[in-house]
């Protein structure tokens, strides 16, 4: 175990697809990419909060979710 490994946010799909319909400005195709990117993240036993931070930033980049999405999305972090 390494000692810069995070907590992880999610550890199933069904975390991250029930966090995200709480997410209320993202649109069905918004939340599809986002549901999309952040299972790619599992793969290493779940999604740290860095992960989700370089995924919204990622998206964001691409114009897929606005800056509000993005704000939104990072809430999940902190738990609000």
């Amino acid at each position: 175990m390494s000692f810069f490994s995070s907590k992880k946010i999610f550890n199933t799909s069904q975390q991250i697809k029930d966090a995200l319909f709480r997410l209320q400005n993202l649109d069905s195709q918004q939340r599809q990419s986002v549901f999309s990117a952040l299972v790619k993240e599992l793969d290493d036993g779940g999604v740290s909060a860095e992960e989700i931070k370089r995924v919204a930033r990622e998206l964001r980049e691409k114009n897929e979710i606005s800056e509000i999405d993005k704000n939104e999305l990072l809430q999940i972090i902190s738990g609000n």
